[in-house]
């Protein structure tokens, strides 16, 4: 029988966790209609930096080294996040900007999500038809700046929520089946 690492389901947890919580923040953001500044927006990509990068830990060694263009990624989103805090800037600036590093990171997620579908199918094909959903919204939210960056933000918040519970589902299957 294979010994449960606690560390490692802590990590899973807080990454479902915060998926979670950071969807159902910005959903709620939106419901209420609070507008979207540059230092809220600076910290939704900090924390889904943050979260990237506890996910990346989650991973077993072998998909790790794999998925090295996650982790670099998730560090440019937190970084990206400080820019959006620290610095002031136009709303068209700003929404250009979150528009191309999110193309950016779609592309990257799609790869690493491509890498591993043999490993979790259900997880990584729902990560890339959210990855190229992101695409499409990112060029949106370039072409219409502002106009469209409430529509980008409340996908944002759905696909963290649906990504919540993809890996809910798989948390729950993987200790089923004892991986």
């Amino acid at each position: 029988m294979k010994r449960n690492n606690i560390l490692h389901y802590t990590l899973e947890l807080i990454v479902m966790l915060g998926y979670l919580v950071l969807g159902v923040t910005l959903l709620t953001y939106i419901i209420n209609s609070v507008p979207m500044d540059r230092v809220f927006i600076g910290f939704v990509l900090i924390a889904d930096g943050v979260i990237g990068l506890t996910d990346y830990f989650t991973w077993r060694f072998s998909v790790r080294v794999k998925s090295i263009q996650s982790a670099i990624a998730s560090l440019a989103t937190v970084g990206l996040g400080i820019v959006f805090i620290l610095i002031d800037m136009e709303p068209t600036l700003l929404c250009v900007l979150l528009g191309s590093f999110s193309i950016g990171v779609s592309v990257a997620r799609i790869a690493t999500a491509v890498i591993n579908l043999t490993r979790q199918p259900l997880l990584n094909s729902i990560k890339i038809i959210i990855s190229i959903t992101e695409i499409v919204f990112s060029i949106l939210l370039i072409i219409r700046t502002m106009n469209s960056l409430d529509v980008h933000m409340t996908f944002i918040g759905i696909a963290f929520a649906v990504e919540a519970f993809i890996l809910l589902v798989e948390f729950i299957v993987h200790r089923y089946q004892g991986i």
